[in-house]
């Protein structure tokens, strides 16, 4: 036996009708029950004991029914099938009124007649008024009034009752095109309440829209703000040290201790290169110039690479430096990742007085992946501090902003490599004085795949550079003097140029240069790629070399590193060029010129 079907839901249409109809129904119930109360008395003398007291009883009843039930039908939901019944009780109503006609079927007065045509007419007219979204209903209600009040004066027979019928039946007619005008009335007002409502709604959606457009504007402005201001700050202080020593090297008036206060400079600039880096870093990865070398790798094997350039400071605090990375492969950046971790641990280590710092891995949930975590025993996180800590310079427990405690930019950059590795970040839980959690999920892959990582370094980079020559190709004098300056420190024997045509005379007057340092932009719109070019083709050989720059993240340094070139965003750090040139020489196992 085939499942009955269910009733479908009823249209909005159809639901604002059937309320039209119910709202309506106490006035249809007082004037309907007052036109049956006026016919009834004007008859009753002429029909004394036939049916129309059975009419009338029945009539009430019926029609306090429907006011009773109207009120129920109010305060529930609608349906197709209440829509259904309410019609058809209205239909009941309307064969009620033409009952009448047949149990008056011999006429009355003239008085008495009039009022029973005004009354029926009456009744059919107001149903075209209240039943216009329902057309077949409409139909079925005027004619089972007005059909037999037509057909009794048809068959009454007189000239006048003919004429009545006439005049019925033309009224009936109209009541028909009545309502159907009053249908497509109400459907085109129905259509265009809905095209309002759309309106307004799509105005609504617009008008949040722009709030909060208007409060992320508002909300970035006020972090760029804080942005400035604290870069301004952390990049004015070293600076105005170092303005401060430098006035100190030249007051020669006065006993001046100068490797302290060589020292101090040295930890001033360092101090804003870490300050600027990390700026260009973050800059770097909001504007998209940073693509991830995806690859297979050790977990447990860069966990220690990247914790042991941390081992001195933890054991100078008293901290234990815990690993728990089993030996497993994951797929990422290495490099960044590296990055990721380095900043967790440093700022794990910073804020951790006593107790420990673990790293450690374990299994997610989710098949394929693994959660890699670096738990501290420090100061702990306050929870309203949580939604901002990934923010740039924002700090937990350095309200005087001393720089040897970080600037706040670790965590930011965290979130961004974590965001650009797909590595969700979180804070699996902290507590002021408890300490804190991060955590990274990682995709581990089949072992495999996994490539080494890089072999200790053999002989120290300071070792190899005495004896070797280098040859420098930088337009900023200063820049020049000083970058000389720090390789003949080294042991190294330097020639430094200004353009490429100085560059060139100086390699066929006999200079043969183990290593090239060249700046990124020459003068004249030259390119430190050309003047490389250049210099090779000279040397008929591949010599070494490193580009440098200040355009950080430029087409020209897009440009080099795609051509396969070593390339540092100045202020380059001493550390990082003396560690290129010991590599370069260590690897070509180079000899000093003769």
């Amino acid at each position: 036996m085939e499942a009955q079907r269910p009733a479908p839901a009823p249209t909005a249409l159809e639901i604002d009708q059937i309320d039209r109809l119910v709202r309506t129904t106490p006035v249809a119930w007082t004037l309907s029950t007052l036109g049956a109360l006026i016919c009834y008395f004007q008859f009753n003398e002429s029909y004394p004991g036939s049916g129309l007291d059975w009419w009338l009883a029945t009539f009430c009843a019926i029609a306090t029914l429907r006011l009773i039930t109207a009120v129920l039908v109010y305060r529930t939901p609608r349906s197709m099938t209440l829509i259904r019944w309410w019609l058809a009780s209205t239909l009941l109503h309307a064969a009620q009124w033409g009952v009448l006609s047949v149990v008056l079927l011999t006429p009355g007065s003239p008085q008495a007649e009039s009022i029973l045509h005004i009354t029926l007419v009456a009744i059919a007219m107001g149903g075209a008024v209240r039943l216009p979204g329902f057309r077949l209903t409409l139909v079925a209600h005027v004619g089972l009034v007005l059909a037999p009040l037509i057909l009794r004066d048809l068959w009454t027979g007189s000239a006048h009752h003919a004429l009545l019928a006439f005049l019925v039946f033309l009224i009936g007619i109209y009541a028909l095109v009545s309502g159907r005008n009053q249908s497509v009335a109400l459907r085109e007002i129905h259509v265009q309440r809905q095209r309002n409502e759309e309106l307004i709604l799509a105005l609504q959606r617009e008008n949040e829209r722009s709030e909060t457009a208007r409060n992320a504007a508002e909300e970035a402005n006020a972090s760029r703000t804080r942005f400035f201001a604290a870069a301004n700050h952390d990049l004015r202080q070293p600076l105005h040290a170092m303005r401060l020593l430098s006035q100190t090297l030249v007051e020669s008036g006065q006993a001046v201790d100068v490797p302290a206060v060589s020292a101090h400079l040295v930890e001033c600039v360092e101090g804003m290169t870490q300050v600027i880096d990390d700026l260009l870093e973050i800059t770097r990865l909001d504007v998209g110039n940073v693509t991830p070398q995806w690859s297979t790798f050790l977990l447990d094997e860069l966990v220690r690479e990247c914790s042991r350039p941390h081992e001195p400071l933890a054991l100078a605090k008293g901290l234990r430096l815990e690993i728990d990375v089993p030996q497993i492969a994951v797929h990422s950046d290495r490099a960044l990742l590296a990055r990721v971790l380095t900043n967790l641990a440093s700022n794990a280590i910073r804020y951790t007085d006593q107790g420990s710092v673990r790293i450690a891995c374990a299994l997610t949930s989710d098949a394929g992946h693994v959660w890699l975590d670096v738990e501290d025993t420090g100061i702990g996180i306050d929870e309203e501090d949580l939604p901002r800590i990934f923010e740039e310079f924002y700090q937990v427990g350095n309200p005087a902003r001393d720089r040897h405690q970080g600037l706040g930019l670790g965590l930011a950059t965290v979130k961004r490599l974590s965001d650009l590795l797909s590595l969700d970040v979180s804070v699996m839980r902290s507590a002021p004085g408890k300490g804190s959690v991060f955590s990274l999920k990682l995709k581990c892959v089949p072992m495999s795949g996994a490539v080494a990582g890089t072999p200790d370094a053999g002989p120290s980079a300071g070792a190899l550079l005495p004896g070797h020559r280098v040859l420098v190709i930088e337009d900023d004098a200063d820049s020049r003097t000083a970058l000389a300056g720090l390789l003949r420190s080294w042991g190294c024997e330097v020639q430094a140029t200004a353009d490429v045509a100085t560059s060139l005379a100086r390699l066929r007057a006999g200079f043969k240069p183990d290593a090239l340092v060249v700046d990124l932009r020459l003068p004249d719109g030259a390119s430190g790629i050309d003047a490389l070019r250049d210099v090779r083709a000279l040397l008929a050989e591949e010599v070494p070399a490193v580009m440098v720059t200040g355009d950080a993240g430029s087409a020209h340094m897009r440009l080099a590193q795609e051509s396969g070139l070593t390339v540092m965003v100045k202020p380059v750090r001493p550390v990082q060029l003396r560690a290129f040139l010991g590599q370069v020489f260590a690897s070509n196992h180079a000899q000093p010129a003769a």
